[in-house]
């Protein structure tokens, strides 16, 4: 008996001693990626990035996924959810169930603020242009979608076209990949992915059998700002700190924190200014965003 707790104990003593279980975290924090249309896919796109604001607070950061806004509104009003990266209109929706003390606004691996949807077609269609489209099936992204659907809805517009009188169909679902594969497939005439899509994903898109070469964009919304990363007003305000410090610190020149951000289609983030807030309400309210 003496030699079994001997041995107990010094198991005890190496798992004390296993990075990361010393310093096992105090408290749990729940970030969203919202919207979110594809749990799995967001799960592999962000668990790296949960993993390293883990590592930079000490705190435990759980990811969880909703898909619809009354499920996620109310878990922001109950205190059932703590951290968000948004797309930008869900947040100024709801901007008073934040702590606005602590915005930060992502940009793009090339290091913009605003980034755009982009309609695709199949070269081999005969579809050249927007208005091509008249009579023909488009799948749009999630209606909780600033560039998927928020700004290409007001490009149709823009271009004299109504959604459900001109064309035969539309849905708004999937991801850009579900989308993409769709429009290759023949599924639908055209679809809606974010203006990065295409480029950024080749080689993970030709091991999963779509051929980018074979899609072409053939028209463009107008800039749309980036996702908005912020915290429930029932989050201490030290935690969010640690966490703005630790988002910012993200640096594409390192190749550890380049994976991390390539792996969420991000390029880092910056910090939000009363200005640039009102910059993003403005840009939003020019496409009818309520």
């Amino acid at each position: 008996m003496k030699i079994k707790w001997s041995l107990i104990i010094i198991l005890f003593i190496l798992l004390l001693w296993l990075p990361g279980y010393a310093q096992s975290p105090s408290r749990e924090l729940k970030m969203a990626i919202f919207p979110c249309t594809d749990a799995a896919n967001s799960f592999r796109k962000f668990y790296q990035l949960a993993a390293y604001l883990q590592q930079s607070s000490g705190l435990k950061i759980s990811l969880v996924f909703h898909d619809d806004l009354a499920g996620y509104e109310r878990a922001l009003k109950n205190g059932d959810l703590d951290l968000v990266i948004q797309d930008p209109h869900v947040y100024v929706k709801l901007a008073d169930k934040y702590n606005n003390a602590y915005i930060l606004q992502a940009v793009t691996l090339d290091k913009k603020a605003s980034q755009s949807g982009v309609i695709i077609v199949r070269k081999d269609s005969g579809l050249k242009h927007i208005m091509d489209l008249k009579g023909k099936t488009v799948m749009f992204g999630s209606k909780l979608s600033s560039p998927r659907w928020i700004a290409a809805r007001h490009l149709f517009q823009k271009n004299g076209f109504q959604i459900d009188r001109d064309l035969l169909d539309y849905s708004n679902q999937g991801c850009c990949e579900d989308v993409a594969f769709n429009v290759f497939l023949n599924v639908v005439d055209a679809g809606v992915v974010c203006d990065h899509f295409l480029q950024e994903h080749g080689s993970r898109q030709q091991e999963l059998g779509l051929d980018a070469g074979q899609l072409v964009v053939i028209a463009a919304t107008d800039p749309i700002p980036t996702k908005i990363f912020s915290g429930s007003k029932y989050v201490r305000g030290d935690d969010l700190v640690m966490m703005t410090r630790a988002l910012m610190h993200l640096d594409l020149q390192d190749s550890a924190h380049r994976r991390i951000l390539e792996s969420a289609d991000l390029g880092g983030f910056r910090k939000v200014s009363v200005q640039d807030l009102s910059q993003i309400r403005e840009s939003l309210a020019r496409m009818q965003v309520n």
